[in-house]
């Protein structure tokens, strides 16, 4: 791509509508796909019970850790180096396909031995057998979703993961008629992400790039010399997200790990506009290193300054009605999840600032800043863990996870702070006290209201939150001329 074409691809009208209309994408896809795996969740949980959710949500947080050794950060590489220049991406893609598929081979093999060697039940362990086929499935469907974010076709990673999510919801519906057998979840969950790799690579090869598989040693090794850090930062960040479940099924059983994941999951879903908006920036992050730093700055104070908006209020207010939002989903038997709702509500609100912030200096070719951040939080949280789940279970867990992801933002806002034309501090300060302001009415209005309709409440206590925010000019001119510019017909 030329710097003409690149300029005028940049040009902060055309890159606004964009951005607006890939995170649009992802947000709606992001919001049907959670929605869909959130119905997935309500009915194992309520069809398997505690125990039996338990056993499977181990089984799936087992595999996901260790299914990360295949992607090795060449998918977010893959991704900025597609937004920079697309003549690449057969290169890449050949090679990183080939790679994940021996990868994947000998990650499968170590899920199989390490779970016999850990002594657990021939039940868990027949689970965590059947799940470990999830490994090759994933790392084909997660790294074509990082073409389709290279290539800015959003909509192409969200029809991927609805049609993974689309087929589990049925799949467990029908499940669900029958007795509990958590073995046929299991295979449910795996012939899913199987139609999901199968239709994301038919997408892919017909729509943008038809790889090839090249086994070629000196290309890989050529791949993974500048994705090295970035791979240590993703190894390190599934650790860090699942071995509190895997520490909870030894210490504490399948009971409180069903009781912790039912609200991690409900957590992660609270996030999923945020996640959508940072993976929609990251190319025009990517690009504007190259072609406009000082728009970069911008660009980056502006999306914090957003994501703080839309992330706080979340927080507060899951906090406030967790007791009525876990009662409604998953009904008895979970009502120990309300506690660890209040607190993993505040994950969810770090997770989507530090995403941004980490989006950012991944573009920037600064993974090693990443990587560094992401290992202080894997350690403070495997630390909390030893301490804090033998003392309080499932809630000694959720406070260890919202106090490393506290300590990743610390890391990364301080780096930003010392970054050369970085962000204000004073103007970010700033937004954050105009959030706190607006959530003091908001907060208010969902105390009063909290014996109503859960859905009403929650509206009017948005609607409580906007004016405010309105009032103390946390929604200012620029803002409104932002939105005005997406809805203006453009050539973009």
């Amino acid at each position: 791509m030329n710097a003409e074409v690149r300029s005028d691809r940049d040009h902060p009208a055309h890159a606004t509508r964009r951005v607006a209309k890939n995170t649009a994408y992802l947000a709606l896809a992001d919001g049907a796909n959670k929605l869909m795996l959130f119905f997935f969740n309500l009915v194992a949980a309520r069809h398997l019970g505690v125990a039996k959710f338990g056993m499977l949500s181990f089984a799936l947080a087992f595999v996901t850790m260790f299914a990360v050794l295949t992607d090795l950060g060449l998918g977010a590489m893959t991704a900025r180096e597609i937004a920079r220049d697309p003549t690449v991406a057969r290169r890449y893609v050949s090679n990183v396909l080939a790679i994940k598929l021996v990868a994947s081979v000998v990650v499968i093999l170590l899920i199989g031995a390490l779970v016999n060697l850990m002594g657990y039940p021939w039940t868990t362990i027949r689970v965590v057998y059947i799940c470990s086929f999830f490994v090759l499935e994933s790392a084909i469907t997660s790294y074509y979703c990082w073409v389709f974010q290279g290539f800015e076709r959003m909509e192409l990673a969200a029809l991927s993961r609805i049609t993974q999510t689309a087929v589990l919801v049925a799949g467990a519906i029908l499940l669900s008629r029958n007795r509990a057998v958590i073995e046929r979840f299991a295979l449910l969950y795996v012939g899913a992400g199987l139609l999901s790799a199968l239709f994301a690579g038919t997408v892919a090869s017909v729509r943008l790039v038809r790889p090839g598989l090249s086994f070629a040693p000196k290309q890989w090794w050529e791949l993974f010399r500048p994705a090295l850090p970035i791979g240590l930062t993703v190894m390190f960040t599934m650790f860090y997200y699942w071995n509190g479940t895997t520490l909870l099924s030894k210490l504490q059983g399948d009971e409180a790990v069903g009781t912790y994941s039912a609200a991690f999951r409900l957590a992660m879903g609270l996030a999923f506009a945020g996640f959508a908006f940072s993976g929609a920036i990251y190319p025009l992050f990517s690009r504007l290193f190259i072609t406009n730093t000082q728009r970069l700055t911008q660009a980056l104070e502006l999306a914090l300054r957003y994501m703080t908006l839309l992330s706080l209020p979340i927080a507060v207010l899951v906090t406030v009605m967790a007791r009525p939002i876990t009662a409604l989903v998953y009904g008895s038997g979970y009502e120990g999840s309300a506690a660890v709702l209040r607190v993993v509500a505040w994950w969810s609100s770090l997770a989507c600032l530090n995403s941004l912030l980490s989006n950012c200096f991944l573009a920037t070719n600064k993974p090693a800043v990443v990587t560094a951040q992401s290992a202080i939080s894997l350690g403070v949280n495997i630390l909390g863990n030893v301490l804090l789940i033998p003392l309080l279970g499932a809630v000694g867990a959720a406070v260890s996870i919202v106090c490393a992801e506290a300590a990743g933002f610390t890391c990364l806002f301080a780096r930003q702070l010392r970054t050369p034309g970085g962000i204000h501090c004073r103007r970010y300060a700033l937004t954050v006290l105009q959030a706190v302001a607006a959530l003091v009415p908001a907060i208010v209005v969902a105390r009063l209201a909290a014996r109503w309709n859960l859905a009403a409440v929650l509206v009017l206590t948005l609607v409580a939150y906007l004016a405010a925010l309105l009032a103390v000019r946390g929604i200012n001119r620029q803002d409104v001329g932002l939105l005005r510019a997406l809805v203006r017909r453009s050539d973009a």
